[in-house]
């Protein structure tokens, strides 16, 4: 008759053989897993060596852990870079301050542009966010040497074959305008009328080659290059109203400001905020209905529920609203693009070369501000500009906002770090399961031959208990 010990140690066994089988189970899922997550790594390091701009992992003192081939290519740099600083490579005091605001919750910029000279002189984009774990950095690198070079380029042929065309066009003009003058007693009302057209054509002529000359010289246009000044902001919008006021009666528009009681000063570049207002301005009247009102708005960011003022930001608001044609919702991300007009079908007999709100919104970003746009087809447009305070810590290198597949590359380089963390983990994991797996078939063959109820058996059954209770917390 089997006695109780007896009966406790052949249940003491079968439940050592369940855990054996529960270990057989848990190591096949572990198995499984890592293979699902080495298939996955293997695709994000194909992502992370293969993508067209350099990716980098850095810790907090900015000391590289991680580089993709095209960092190496960029810097000109050898794969035992990693370990270095950063700043051995490009000067990163703006990087820093930057990356410190970010963290801090102080400011949303994400990227900053800097001029390195190693290996060779170059313009960098570089987009930065930090790890899951707060252990450290991506960064992104974009270089923009080529872009802006081809720019350039562009912009100078615009600017020379604008100028060129001014010169010649002025003489037509001056003469048309006398020979204007000497029909005027003439019997010829033909001669006059035609007369009358010239001068139209070569006032059409005039006007889009100042808009070619005023886009090559904001493509041209940096923040240090701004003449900064006080700036009453409403003698400002009621100059550019006066110089547009022939085609506000042609049109038999209307217009009304709703502005502060007291002056409004800003600061800025004059010249600049000038064009910036007048496009706007221009753009409400021209592509306006006949007899339309635009109303002109000016307030500052003094809400605590202004998106600006959350996030700390301080200036004023610049409001200008249209009744015209309206913008299809799925051409309002478009028209801020060089050379970009609405549909042709809605803006029939109204020219231009699309070049004004380019013109404006980049006005607006090199002084640290936004420009956007709310629209309803067929009831009108509201353009709206935020100009921050400027101060002494304004900085100087104002970055355009980053584009869709500079987030993308983010995103990719967020998950890379991720997997390659979480492989790291369950390699230490496997190592620890398969230590203990070990340990407990040592102790289950110990324990085989051992008899029931004895010491040892009792001694190696407690420690086969621990080393199943170790395994199955492994597997939470």
């Amino acid at each position: 008759m089997v006695d109780d010990k007896q009966l406790e140690a052949q249940q003491a066994y079968a439940q050592a053989q369940a855990y054996g089988r529960d270990l057989a189970r848990l190591y096949a899922l572990e198995k499984e897993r890592r293979k699902n997550l080495e298939v996955t790594s293997q695709k994000l390091q194909a992502i992370f060596d293969t993508v067209p701009t350099g990716l980098a992992v850095v810790d907090h003192d900015l000391i590289l852990t991680e580089v993709n081939p095209r960092f190496l290519a960029l810097f000109e740099q050898k794969p035992d870079c990693v370990g270095q600083s950063l700043s051995n490579l490009l000067p990163t005091e703006t990087l820093l301050k930057s990356m410190s605001l970010l963290s801090k919750g102080l400011d949303k910029q994400n990227s900053v542009e800097i001029q390195t000279t190693k290996p060779v002189s170059r313009t960098l984009l570089i987009n930065f966010s930090p790890l899951d774990n707060k252990q450290g950095w991506i960064l992104v690198f974009h270089d923009l040497t080529e872009r802006q070079r081809l720019e350039g380029l562009k912009s100078e042929f615009i600017n020379i074959a604008a100028h060129e065309l001014r010169t010649p066009l002025a003489g037509v003009m001056g003469f048309v305008s006398v020979l204007k003058e000497d029909l005027k007693d003439s019997d010829n009302p033909i001669a006059a009328e035609i007369m009358d057209l010239i001068l139209q054509s070569t006032d059409r002529l005039k006007s889009i080659i100042d808009e070619l000359v005023d886009f090559a010289a904001t493509q041209r246009l940096t923040t240090d290059s701004l003449h900064v000044t006080d700036i009453d902001l409403g003698r400002l919008l009621q100059k550019c109203v006066t110089i547009l006021q022939p085609q506000i009666t042609t049109k038999g528009l209307s217009y009304q400001f709703d502005l502060p009681n007291e002056a409004i000063i800003v600061q800025g570049d004059q010249r600049i905020l000038t064009e910036v207002i007048y496009q706007l301005l221009e753009n409400a009247v021209k592509f306006n209905k006949p007899q339309g009102k635009i109303l002109v708005r000016v307030y500052g960011l003094s809400t605590a529920t202004s998106t600006h003022e959350a996030h700390g930001e301080k200036g004023i608001i610049i409001e200008i609203e249209d009744t015209g044609i309206g913008i299809p919702q799925t051409e309002l991300d478009k028209i801020f693009d060089k050379f970009y007009q609405v549909e042709e079908h809605l803006i029939r007999g109204v020219g231009g070369l699309g070049l004004g709100l380019n013109i404006a919104q980049r006005g607006v970003e090199r002084h640290g501000g936004q420009l956007w746009v709310t629209s309803q087809l067929g009831q009108g447009s509201t353009f709206r500009v935020m100009l921050p305070v400027l101060t002494e810590s304004f900085s100087t290198s104002i970055d355009n906002r980053l584009d869709v597949i500079h987030q993308q590359m983010l995103v990719y380089a967020q998950d890379m770090a991720r997997a390659v963390t979480a492989e790291r983990k369950l390699s230490k994991k496997m190592e620890q399961i398969n230590s203990l797996s070990a340990n407990l078939a040592k102790e289950l063959n110990q324990l085989a031959a051992l008899q029931p109820g004895t010491t040892a058996y009792n001694q190696t059954f407690e420690q086969t208990q621990k080393i199943a209770q170790a395994l199955t917390s492994l597997s939470d």
